[in-house]
C-alpha cells in the first residue's frame, strides 16, 4: 500500500508540475501574443498616420501645383497679349515714322509689372531697331530719289535756258509793234516761270541754283523775280533810286532772286489786288518788303512758316506730295545757305502778309563805278 501511495503521490506530483508548467509556458504565450499585437498595432496606427499626413501633404502639393500651373498659365497669357501688344507698338511707330501720321501715340504696356523686365527692354529694342530701319531705308531712298531729281532738272534747266536764248535772238529780229513779237514776249514769259520750277526742285534737291549771275541792282533782282511769277503785273513795285540802285554781289543775286519769286507768288496767290513790293535801307543792311492784302496766316500757319525760313530743309523726294507747297522751304534753304534772311512775323497794316527780305552789308557791293541810273520800269515785258 505504501508503494502504491507513493507512486501515487509522485504521479499526482509530476501532473501538478506539468500542468504548472503548461500554465506557465501558456501565460508567457498569451503575453508575448499581447505584447507582439500591441506592437502591430501601434505599427498599424503609425502607418495609419503616416498614411494620412502624406495624404495631406499629397494634397498640399496637388494644391501648390495647381496654383502653380494657373499662375504659368496667367504669365503665359500675360506674354501672349504683350505680343499682341508689340504688334499694336509697332504699327504705331511705323504709322508716324514711315507713313507721316501725325496726332498717334505709341501704346505702353498692358500689365504694368512688366515694367522693367527683360520683356519690356525687348519690346523697346524692337521699336528703337523699327525707327532706325525707317530711317536708314528713308535716308537711302531720298538720296537717291533727291540724286535723280538733280539729274532730270539740271537737264531740263539747260534745255529752258537754250529755249530762252533762241527766243532772246527771235525777239531782236522782230519789232515790237508786230504780233509775233508779243506772242514771243508771252512764251518767253511761260519757259521762264517752268525754269523757276525747275529750279525749285533742284535747289530743294540739294543742287545750286544753275545760273552764276554777275553784280545787279535791286531793281534788277526785283524786276527779274517779278518775271518769273504767272500775275507779274499785279506786283507793284515802288522804285527809289537811292536804294533802287544799290548793288548786290553777284554770287548771292539768283538765290535772292529766286527766294522773291516764292514771296511774290505767294503773295499773289493769296490776295487778288496788287502786291506792294519796294527796298528799305537799314543800318545792318537793306531790307526788301512784300507785303499782300490778304486774309494773312493764323498762328498755326505763321509759326509752320517760321520753322521752314529757320532751317536748311532737305527735299524728300520719295515722299514728295505738293511740290508748289515748299516755297517757304525753298526760302529757308536758300536763306542759310547764302547768308541773308527772311521773316513773315512782322504785322501788316493791310491786315495780309507782309514779308521782309533781310540783305546784309556783307552782301552789298559797290558796283561799277560809273553807272546810269535807269528809268522806273514800265509794264512791258518782264526782265527773266
Amino acid at each position: 500500500m505504501v508503494t502504491s501511495d507513493l507512486l501515487l503521490g509522485a504521479l499526482l506530483g509530476c501532473c501538478a508540475v506539468v500542468v504548472v508548467g503548461g500554465v506557465a509556458v501558456a501565460l508567457t504565450v498569451q503575453v508575448r501574443a499581447k505584447r507582439t499585437a500591441l506592437q502591430a498595432q501601434e505599427i498599424a496606427e503609425k502607418a495609419a498616420r503616416d498614411a494620412v499626413q502624406d495624404k495631406a501633404t499629397a494634397v498640399e502639393q496637388a494644391q501648390a501645383a495647381r496654383s502653380q500651373a494657373h499662375a504659368n498659365w496667367q504669365w503665359y497669357e500675360a506674354g501672349q497679349a504683350e505680343g499682341a501688344r508689340l504688334v499694336e507698338r509697332l504699327q504705331a511707330v511705323a504709322d508716324i515714322e514711315a507713313r507721316g501720321y501725325t496726332g498717334v501715340d505709341v501704346p505702353g504696356l498692358l500689365h504694368p509689372y512688366f515694367a522693367g523686365t527683360p520683356l519690356d527692354k525687348h519690346h523697346q529694342a524692337a521699336e528703337d531697331l523699327l525707327r532706325e530701319a525707317v530711317e536708314i531705308t528713308r535716308a537711302g531712298v531720298g538720296s537717291a530719289a533727291r540724286a535723280g531729281v538733280r539729274g532730270v532738272t539740271d537737264e531740263a534747266q539747260m534745255f529752258l535756258t537754250r529755249l530762252q536764248l533762241k527766243i532772246d535772238e527771235e525777239l531782236r529780229e522782230f519789232p515790237q509793234a508786230s504780233v509775233y513779237h508779243q506772242s514771243l514776249v508771252d512764251i518767253d514769259h511761260l519757259a521762264t516761270q517752268a525754269l523757276h520750277s525747275v529750279q525749285r526742285l533742284r535747289l530743294l534737291a540739294g543742287s545750286w541754283p544753275g545760273i552764276q549771275r554777275a553784280d545787279c541792282t535791286f531793281r534788277e533782282i526785283i524786276e527779274s523775280a517779278r518775271g518769273r511769277i504767272g500775275p507779274y503785273n499785279r506786283v507793284e513795285y515802288t522804285y527809289l533810286p537811292e536804294v533802287g540802285e544799290t548793288w548786290v554781289e553777284g554770287r548771292v543775286v539768283e538765290p535772292i532772286t529766286v527766294a522773291l519769286a516764292e514771296l511774290m507768288a505767294n503773295a499773289t496767290s493769296y490776295s487778288d489786288d496788287l502786291v506792294s513790293v519796294y527796298v528799305q535801307q537799314m543800318q545792318a543792311g537793306c531790307r526788301i518788303v512784300v507785303e499782300d492784302t490778304g486774309l494773312g496766316m493764323n498762328p498755326f500757319q505763321l509759326a509752320e512758316a517760321e520753322r521752314l525760313l529757320s532751317q536748311r530743309t532737305a527735299l524728300d523726294a520719295a515722299a514728295l506730295k505738293d511740290e508748289r507747297k515748299l516755297g517757304f522751304a525753298l526760302i529757308g534753304r536758300l536763306a542759310h545757305d547764302y547768308g541773308f534772311r527772311v521773316d513773315v512775323s512782322a504785322p501788316s497794316t493791310s491786315g495780309g502778309v507782309k514779308a521782309v527780305c533781310l540783305i546784309p552789308l556783307a552782301l552789298i557791293c559797290q558796283g561799277p563805278r560809273e553807272q546810269a541810273r535807269p528809268e522806273p520800269a514800265g509794264e512791258g515785258r518782264p526782265e527773266p
